[in-house]
This record gives C-alpha cells, structure tokens and sequence, in this order.
C-alpha cells in the first residue's frame, strides 16, 4: 500500500481516479493515503503502544513468520525464537 500511495503522489491525481485506475476500493485507499499522511505524527497518549525491546538477536536465520498490523507495524519471527519469548511479547 504505501509503494501505491507513493505513487499516487507523484501522479497528481485525485484519489478517487487513482484508487479505480489500481482496482483498489476507493474507501480502502482512503483509509491508508490517510494512515500514510499522518504517518510520523506521535501517537496519542492512552493510546496504549509502548516501545518494546527487540531482546536477544537470535542469529537471523529462516523467517517462519511475517505479521503486518494495519498500522503499517511489520513483525517478522525467524527460526529459534522461544514460545516463552513470544509470550513476553504478547503479554
């Protein structure tokens, strides 16, 4: 999403022309040319995210898993990661 709303920047179109030239639903490209305009503002407090620490690098080997939150927050899980952690994580 962000590579399209890149390019629809620099197309000097309106979004609405742009979402339908890309197949895109027009409400979903909204969505995120808005995420993406706000993107470096703070979040806002009670917002309830906090900075967490990435803790020990396991060496990085074969990623099992990719987790993209709508925020445009991207998680990749290599191999050797314990459940233990994970939970730590989550908790």
């Amino acid at each position: 999403m962000r590579n399209l709303y890149l390019e629809w920047l620099s197309s000097g179109r309106n979004k609405s022309d742009f979402a339908d030239s890309v197949g895109l639903v027009r409400t979903t490209f909204y969505y995120w040319a808005k995420k993406f305009s706000t993107e470096g503002e703070a979040p806002p407090a009670g917002s309830g995210f906090q900075q967490l620490d990435p803790g020990p690098v396991v060496g990085r080997g074969r990623v099992t898993a990719h987790i993209h939150y709508p925020s445009g927050v991207s998680l990749e899980l290599y191999e050797g990661v314990s459940a233990e952690y994970l939970k730590t994580l989550l908790g």
